[in-house]
């Protein structure tokens, strides 16, 4: 699926730069916390440490994990929402959303750019075209590392400046977001078993007859595809499910959908803003977008695929087992779930059997994808 936000995004010399600056802590503001901190390869591309992922400070949501984050509810669908409010319209730009967050990297785009221009200018002009000078003869920084959209240092660059370190940075993401369309969960025992449905087989003997019972309650009685449907297991959408706001460092209110609408639509870095690539800037979905249309306390649906490798669960991080997952949905949410007064009208209770939790569990264990090229899973040398 072609990404028209980003030129690069199937460029394999990008991937390679992108993947260098996934594991680089050097940009955050204690030289320590990169990308792969709270989206830890061996945790399926989540963070495992605890319910909320944990930068320079706890954030107030758990990190959804990278796998197939380049891909929405549809093969053809060219865009999918990003973070669990949907206030990024592109892999690129949630990427450039946790340098400057203070919670999660407390970093600045002129700390990046730098950081570019110091260890990757090579490698990045023969990708995006050559960079404008950051340092002085003797070394000293042209623009204070300080200087990002709403302080002092920025307000006192020019616009020309302004506009390169915010190019530099744009590219950054773009990279990064290169990378990241590498992390896909595809081919599965369950992908294998549908396609041997496809060519006109009546039954396969690749899923046990566990695994193709809670396929039935998948589909059937569990009432899943209500959300998870399509190749990716997503709607990618966003729901209320009533999860209640409690947890270690999770706020007793989180307005999900409804603060992420405003965000996106405000976002510079956004498909129509000045730094994407698409041809028709009329053509993205954020200009379709009305602020006061974003769902209270609804979330994103996240894809089932690999769903095994990446818990914790739901945007609080606060079930930690697939177990405690159907619970929930079995139960219809929590009776003081967020803004209770408006879930999804889908949360209502199932009443599964304890045998078909088990066979549910048991299908979405189907969904663990092939192993990834263990090339992209650590720095490259």
């Amino acid at each position: 699926i072609p990404d028209p936000t980003n030129m690069y995004a199937d460029d394999p010399d990008a991937a390679a730069l992108g993947q260098k600056f996934f594991f680089d802590p050097r940009y955050s503001s204690n030289g320590a916390v990169s990308c792969a901190t709270c989206h830890e390869p061996s945790q399926g591309f989540a963070d495992a440490r605890g319910n909320t992922s944990e930068g320079i400070s706890y954030t107030p949501r758990a990190s959804m994990s990278v796998f197939n984050g380049a891909y929405g509810a549809a093969a053809e669908e060219l865009m999918t929402w990003q973070f669990w409010d949907g206030r990024k319209d592109s892999q690129w730009s949630q990427a450039l959303g946790p340098p400057e967050n203070p919670a999660e990297m407390a970093s600045t785009r002129t700390t990046v750019a730098l950081l570019v221009y110091d260890a990757y200018r090579p490698e990045y002009e023969a990708i995006f075209g050559a960079m404008p000078e950051l340092r002085d003869g003797a070394g000293a920084a042209l623009v204070p590392a300080a200087a990002m959209p709403g302080t002092p240092e920025w307000d006192a660059l020019s616009a020309t400046q302004k506009a390169d370190i915010s190019l530099i940075y744009a590219n950054f993401g773009k990279a990064i977001a290169a990378y990241e369309r590498l992390v896909v969960s595809r081919n599965s025992r369950f992908d294998s078993f549908w396609n041997d449905l496809a060519k006109g087989a009546k039954d396969s003997d690749i899923l046990t007859e566990q695994e193709k019972a809670g396929l039935r309650v998948f589909i059937g009685a569990g009432r899943c595809l209500g959300c998870h449907g399509g190749p990716n297991f997503t709607d990618g959408q966003f729901h209320n499910i009533a999860v209640p706001q409690i947890g270690d460092n999770v706020p007793s209110s989180d307005l999900g959908r409804a603060d992420g609408v405003g965000s996106v639509m405000a976002d510079e870095f956004n498909c129509a803003g000045p730094w994407s690539d698409h041809p028709d800037k009329s053509a993205c979905a954020v200009m379709n977008l009305d602020s006061a249309q974003g769902e209270i306390g609804a979330f994103k649906t996240p894809s089932l695929r690999s769903i095994g490798s990446t818990g914790p669960y739901m945007h609080t991080g606060g079930l930690a087992t697939l177990a405690e997952v159907i619970q929930h949905y079995d139960i219809g949410g929590a009776p003081s779930g967020t803004f209770d007064g408006v879930r999804d009208e889908l949360m209502r209770p199932l009443s599964l059997t304890a045998g078909q939790r088990a066979d549910l569990i048991a299908f979405l264990m189907t969904l663990e994808g092939e192993p990834l090229d263990p090339a992209i899973l650590e720095p490259p040398p």
